[in-house]
């Protein structure tokens, strides 16, 4: 299996996914599954343009992924699969489920109604009912910027975002 990473980062591509998560995962190709980004040529070429050379970064719909997904299941290529919210990374596991059982949740912007998660990860409720799902799932979510900070598993930080149900 060639999926190496499964990571949420609201920005998408910044200088810490391409310096060094590309770098720490060895990371040859991403998927970028965001509907808004493939509607829009333009910001997909603008992502397509700031990855290093060698790195070959493909933009889909969250429908239009399928096969891409499956193929990254099956080939030789360190892949990152980059998407921009929890509720995308639910639905793909559902229809991967051959999906590493690792979920990696980078920076989250602070916006209206969001819940301070960790220093930099801010999620809307939406997105914490998603994590929640993907945790019922038996998928590990965890936060981290980088790979040299230490994990933050979202069983530390349920309680605090949603309180004691389960």
């Amino acid at each position: 299996m060639s999926v190496s990473l499964v990571r949420c980062d609201d920005r998408l591509i910044h200088g810490q996914v391409i310096v060094r998560v590309l770098k720490t995962y060895s990371i040859n190709k991403i998927l970028l599954i965001d509907d808004e980004t493939a509607k829009n040529p333009t910001m997909a070429s603008i992502y397509r343009l700031s990855v290093p050379s060698g790195v070959k970064l493909v933009v889909f719909s969250l429908d239009g992924a399928y096969d891409a997904v499956e193929e990254a299941l099956r080939d030789n290529t360190n892949t990152l699969i980059l998407l921009k919210n929890p509720q995308i990374a639910a639905e793909l596991f559902k229809r991967h489920p051959e999906l590493p059982k690792e979920f990696n949740i980078g920076p989250m912007s602070n916006r209206k109604n969001s819940k301070k998660a960790t220093l930099y990860a801010y999620l809307i409720e939406n997105e914490i009912e998603a994590i929640e799902e993907l945790s019922n799932m038996g998928v590990k979510v965890y936060f981290r910027q980088v790979a040299e900070q230490d994990e933050i598993s979202w069983e530390k930080l349920r309680n605090s975002l949603i309180g004691g149900k389960k």
